[in-house]
């Protein structure tokens, strides 16, 4: 009984880490509507983007990192599994990055947004 207990600790604890360990993708930030935010919003909304872009990197560096680790314990993969497996990690960065270019494109046009509503209210 004192060993079952032991490898059901031993499980969980194993099973805890791993999820402890997972890769999450990182919550989109919103951004302000640059016609009407202020400069300190803006500034918050890049801090917060430039702050998004640096977990997606790192969120592709842990998918990476857990798809190699995967890998290494198949016992001798195709060449159709891992022809698979890797097309499907270079359509989780090519979403990723297409994210990041989307965000970034956003961003700045709500920039540009706001630095119309400035120029305007100059003249």
């Amino acid at each position: 009984m004192n060993r079952l207990i032991k490898i059901s600790f031993g499980t969980l604890f194993l099973l805890s880490s791993s999820i402890a360990f997972a890769c999450d993708y990182p919550d989109r930030p919103s951004i302000p509507d640059g016609s009407a935010a202020s400069k300190d919003e803006l500034i918050a909304a890049k801090n917060s983007v430039q702050d998004f872009m640096a977990k997606v990197d790192e969120y592709l560096i842990c998918i990476e990192g857990d798809e190699k680790s995967a890998v290494e314990e198949m016992d001798n993969p195709s060449e159709e599994v891992l022809q698979r497996r890797d097309e499907m990690i270079n359509k989780k960065f090519d979403a990723a990055n297409e994210e990041k270019a989307l965000l970034g494109e956003q961003f700045n046009q709500q920039i540009r947004a706001y630095n119309q509503k400035l120029q305007e209210s100059k003249e």
